[in-house]
């Protein structure tokens, strides 16, 4: 073995720390649609998304219809699906959330002894078309915009409180552009750290920045920055996010190339008063760090996916166990997307030692 990858074998082997993240929980119910039909049994499924759109705008004078399969039920949002990976990678990370109200939701059944989970109500529907190469999600969010901080002290006792937010080495926080009460819980979130030792780092995901105001985005930017210097930030972005952060905030568009993104990051992380900046697409994850500089990591595009709904979760899960120890940033990429090709090819995270073979496969690492 190399040294490049003993690197990582003592890393992954030795990984510990206590992560918190919160506050959603969907339910995925996951289609195919049908291109066309053979007979009862036997069909062809529209492979890209291309296909299905360009069937929209064809019949869009009239109507669509199509013909869905089910292909699965199963556990969605920033919580479960960013949480699954530091599970199966041994951490038991704690995941406040809405996974079921009189009882645990089948969806989340498999979480319970790997997860410490604290369900607040029950959880929102996303009815998912998946393709080849991604997929359309289509959620009903009352249950997630419904959700408040109030809600949350409320669940909790006060001591239960302070149990959940002690000793946390990452705290993580989802889907702003779903989460009506987003600031609430940010605020929320920060006011236990008064009396609390804060965590090492707090982790974002926006999700879809395009669905919420202008105004609304800048409210809770200028919100997060003045925590930064007691708790460093990381926003992780999408590669459609990234180019409309850098709209929002007066920076030009960049390439969609790794080294280019990574300077475009620089920029928009001193603007936004951000400790690191992370993007990740099919083909490369970038980043830049007050710290550690910049640096991208190429990853080979996955051909045989048979799960895409989840992945930019997964490598939210595999970048934040990356960065509970010492790894350098361009180390901290390969490690998170290891773990999304995992995710997208086996529709469920890695162990230590399939992330270790991962990692092993990549040609940038």
């Amino acid at each position: 073995m190399n040294t490049v990858m003993e690197k990582y074998v003592g890393y992954i082997n030795k990984l510990s720390g206590n992560i918190l993240l919160g506050c959603d929980g969907f339910v995925d119910e996951t289609y195919e649609i049908v291109q066309e039909r053979k007979s009862q049994s036997e069909y062809s499924a529209m492979t890209n998304l291309k296909m299905f759109g360009e069937l929209l705008v064809e019949r869009a004078d009239g109507g669509v219809g199509v013909e869905l399969v089910p292909k699965r039920r199963c556990e969605g949002g920033f919580g479960i699906n960013s949480g699954r990976i530091a599970a199966i990678l041994g951490l038991k990370p704690r995941l406040p959330g809405l996974y079921g109200k009189a009882s645990i939701d089948p969806a989340f059944v498999e979480f319970e002894d790997i997860c410490d989970i604290y369900s607040l109500g029950d959880p929102a529907l996303t009815i998912a078309l998946e393709f080849g190469d991604g997929k359309v999600l289509m959620s009903n969010l009352e249950a997630v915009s419904n959700l408040t901080w109030a809600d949350f002290e409320e669940y909790f006792t006060e001591a239960q409180l302070k149990e959940l937010f002690s000793d946390v080495d990452i705290l993580g926080l989802g889907y702003w552009s779903l989460t009506a009460d987003f600031d609430g819980f940010f605020k929320g979130f920060m006011k236990q750290y008064e009396t609390l030792t804060p965590p090492r780092r707090m982790f974002f995901d926006f999700a879809d920045i395009k669905k919420k105001s202008s105004e609304s985005f800048v409210n809770s930017l200028e919100l997060i920055k003045p925590y930064n210097s007691k708790i460093p930030m990381t926003f992780s972005l999408n590669e459609h996010e990234v180019l409309e952060l850098c709209s929002r905030i007066g920076i030009e568009r960049p390439e969609l190339k790794p080294e280019t993104i990574a300077t475009t990051l620089t920029l928009a992380r001193e603007k936004i008063g951000f400790d690191e900046l992370v993007v990740h697409t099919p083909e490369f994850a970038a980043a830049s760090s007050a710290k550690d500089g910049e640096a991208y990591a190429i990853q080979e595009r996955q051909t045989k996916v048979i799960r895409s709904a989840g992945a930019g979760d997964s490598f939210n899960g595999g970048y934040m166990c990356a960065s509970l120890g010492d790894l350098p940033l361009k180390e901290r990429l390969v490690m998170a997307n290891a773990a999304t090709a995992f995710f997208v090819t086996h529709a469920t995270g890695p162990t230590k030692e399939e992330l270790i073979a991962q990692i092993e496969k990549a040609s940038d690492k």
